[in-house]
């Protein structure tokens, strides 16, 4: 039976182990918005080379998504939008920087492959699944937009890697949990074991 849980940040490793295919997630605390591949290398590279990270990852939560906000003269933002990316652009990156980073929660939409499920599994983390075109019930759960890293790498501002804060930021769904098991997998099994009676039935020839 699915249950719903509310984790705060930064997260504790039980925790997310003690979480389950369907179950619903709400975040309190913080998350750090990453859309470019630049965003997961630049950290990587950083990592690779001991020197110290901008921002804590050691329990924290990487989110897939793309930002509205403006810079007010005196410094501060004025946050207006998100939206949920697809996270499979990043198949090639996440493996490696679930284990390399400590983090205990990918956040996207669409899932990931095999070698992210695997790190998950290897290092306790979990992939949480957002409903794509609601931007409007997520963007009211932002409290701030906390930082900007790196402005300079990109041209437009809506680039840039963020830290936001949050509070009751859902609803989220496991999709992928700690213990290697994925939806997405599922579903891709199931089809495929039925392809050839669909085909059949539509009278594709293959």
């Amino acid at each position: 039976m699915p249950k719903t849980v509310y984790l705060t940040t930064p997260l504790k490793k039980e925790d997310i182990e003690a979480l389950e295919i369907d179950d619903v997630v709400y975040i309190t605390g913080d998350l750090y918005t990453m859309m470019y591949a630049d965003h997961f290398t630049r950290i990587m590279d950083m990592v690779d080379a001991g020197e110290a990270l901008p921002m804590e990852l050691e329990g924290g939560i990487m989110y897939h998504t793309g930002t509205i906000f403006r810079r007010r003269e005196d410094g501060s933002y004025d946050f207006r939008a998100i939206g949920t990316t697809t996270s499979s652009k990043f198949n090639g990156l996440t493996g490696d920087f679930i284990r390399k980073t400590g983090i205990r929660a990918v956040m996207g939409k669409g899932g990931m492959d095999q070698h992210t499920l695997d790190a998950m599994e290897d290092c306790g983390c979990v992939y949480l699944a957002l409903v794509g075109g609601c931007s409007a019930i997520y963007t009211e759960k932002v409290e701030c937009l906390e930082k900007e890293y790196w402005p300079e790498s990109h041209t437009s501002w809506a680039d840039n890697m963020l830290k936001l804060r949050v509070k009751n930021y859902g609803p989220m769904f496991v999709s992928m949990d700690a213990h290697g098991h994925s939806i997405y997998k599922d579903i891709g099994e199931n089809a495929e074991k039925n392809r050839k009676e669909i085909y059949q039935k539509l009278g594709i020839k293959t």
